[in-house]
């Protein structure tokens, strides 16, 4: 079956991009349909973060190009501004790509088409949604299009007002008022104090320590609460973890008591998620999947612990209503619990088809695939993985000093 769409704006065409790009993340496929609860957790522990995001230093560069769009750098025609921004971000690429010596592996979008290629997804899209969530642009429900169109609706308007209908010699409150476009549009952005027009010159994907110290505080400031925030305000040294669960053991008698629940909570989910994916991979592999075999023997061995979830508090805690979603793990845990491993292949392969059909199910069509790989992912990482890198590049940033050894 082929799927096509008809989109009546760029920004339209970008969000369909947006949900094919996350179909494509790697670790991101979600044969069971759990991502609605992987995701809100996400959110949760980790708001501003993407799965496609590499680098902290993004969340100046991509602001620092669309402030001289609205500031009228890149003209006045909504087309030409906005592929004026597309060149911007690749000569950006351009630069962080020569500074770096060509490396693909530190995090520069674009680097394994740059120079001469650029990607179909620019920074600004990846990072637009948590530039808006961390108040570094201040109109949370724009769009970049949006923007641009209003950032040139107020630049005529400025300019008709500076042409003026009333005499300068006007009652003083008859007057125009000569900067009401740019006083507006100058709230568009919250950037560091010392930004300057050639911050080009010498770019590099490190924060300096200003970018440091701003982006820190604009995550503090916005998202309070949080997982992120905690991790920063209490300077955690993130190089010690590797993985979500392991973070949970060392800081739930440290942090909130609400966020230890959620972080539980968390784990518990994980744990029966993965638990699912490794017998899909035994069902799709007919057994032959030696990975999945060795994960599936550690499961036995830790059947309790694993179905020790309570599915209600899970959903009500997230406000998620999805009946079947919470049926098909029902059902799965209780077969799990009672060690009835062929109900469980059914209940799983059950699922697959009420998600995609039987014509696309890969459960009925075992033949197509290579038992020896891996299919569908393992455990869930919550964007933890992503949040690290962007701490790990303030802590850099701010060459280290904040940073706690506790």
């Amino acid at each position: 079956m082929q799927l096509g769409w008809i989109d009546f704006s760029k920004e339209d065409r970008d969000k369909v991009h947006d949900v094919m790009n996350l179909l494509q993340e790697q670790g991101a496929v979600d044969e069971l349909g759990i991502g609605l609860v992987r995701d809100a957790f996400a959110n949760y522990f980790f708001p501003g973060t993407s799965t496609v995001q590499t680098r902290a230093k993004y969340f100046l560069i991509v602001p620092y190009v669309l402030k001289e769009a609205a500031d009228g750098k890149y003209g006045s025609n909504l087309s030409t501004v906005l592929k004026r921004i597309d060149d911007a971000e690749r000569d950006c690429g351009k630069r962080l790509y020569a500074k770096h010596n060509g490396s693909s592996n530190i995090g520069i979008i674009g680097a394994r088409v740059l120079p001469r290629g650029w990607v179909a997804r620019r920074p600004s899209s990846i990072y637009w949604n948590s530039i808006r969530t961390y108040g570094i642009f201040a109109q949370d429900d724009m769009s970049i299009t949006e923007m641009v169109k209003l950032s040139i609706f107020l630049r005529k308007q400025e300019n008709s007002m500076k042409l003026g209908n009333r005499k300068d010699d006007a009652e003083d409150g008859d007057k125009d008022d000569k900067n009401a476009g740019k006083e507006y549009a100058g709230r568009f952005f919250e950037l560091p104090e010392n930004h300057s027009e050639d911050w080009r010159e010498n770019l590099s994907i490190e924060l300096t320590a200003e970018e440091a110290v701003f982006l820190r505080g604009r995550i503090e400031h916005s998202v309070p609460g949080t997982l992120i925030t905690y991790l920063l305000k209490n300077n955690i040294d993130l190089t010690k973890y590797d993985s979500f669960e392991v973070l949970y053991e060392e800081l739930q008698e440290r942090v909130p008591e609400e966020m230890a629940h959620m972080m539980k909570l968390a784990c518990d989910f994980n744990r029966i998620v993965y638990a699912a994916r490794v017998r899909y991979n035994m069902i799709l592999s007919d057994g032959m999947n030696p990975d999945a075999n060795e994960a599936w023997n550690w499961i036995c061995e830790n059947i309790s612990r694993i179905t020790a979830i309570d599915l209600e508090d899970v959903f009500q805690s997230l406000s998620i209503v999805n009946f079947k979603l919470r049926r098909f793990l029902a059902s799965m845990i209780a077969a799990l619990k009672g060690k009835k491993f062929e109900l469980l292949d059914e209940i799983i392969i059950k699922r697959e088809i009420e998600l995609k059909t039987r014509s696309r199910a890969k459960l009925l069509h075992k033949e197509d695939y290579d038992p020896n790989k891996w299919v569908g992912g393992g455990w869930l990482d919550y964007r933890f993985s992503d949040a690290k890198q962007i701490i790990l590049d303030i802590y850099q940033g701010e060459e280290g000093i904040h940073v706690s050894n506790e």
